[in-house]
């Protein structure tokens, strides 16, 4: 399970360090894709099998799966370099409107990565208090179940 977060600006070569704590999820590879709020998701390649397998289940007519499929087209595979350093390819950058600052967020299974500025915007907006304890309520009541579909995962 992964928790935390960090800021970090990308390098010259468009090169963003994960974490030490993380990088040892990372060292069989991962693979790095659009997430939803526009921010990225970064996976370790156990997880994304998984999703992607998953996706493969869903008949080939189902638009929803198609969907998904479509939606994580764009993203590519990725390796940590030595000084465990993954590259952001461009059409990701732009995605996510990533040009300098970056905020990476460990949500249990996967890295969140968001430019610095989106981030802030969408925290302001998701977490102010009374959405924070509206949702809460909601859970607590048992409106939200853990097979629901839902944005967050």
């Amino acid at each position: 399970m992964l928790t935390g977060e960090v800021t970090h600006q990308l390098d010259d070569r468009a090169r963003v360090a994960v974490p030490k704590s993380w990088r040892r999820l990372f060292e069989r590879g991962g693979f790095l894709t659009r997430g939803w709020y526009g921010c990225l998701f970064l996976l370790n390649h156990h997880e994304w099998l998984k999703l992607a397998e998953r996706l493969e289940e869903w008949p080939l007519t189902s638009v929803k799966a198609d969907k998904l499929r479509s939606f994580f087209a764009g993203g590519v595979d990725v390796w940590l370099d030595k000084q465990g350093r993954v590259v952001i390819p461009a059409t990701l950058r732009q995605y996510a409107g990533i040009e300098k600052d970056v905020v990476m967020r460990a949500v249990l299974k996967r890295v969140e990565i968001w430019s610095k500025d989106r981030w802030e915007a969408f925290q302001a907006e998701q977490f102010a208090p009374e959405r924070i304890t509206a949702d809460l309520m909601e859970f607590e009541n048992g409106k939200e179940t853990a097979g629901q579909q839902t944005a967050e995962g």
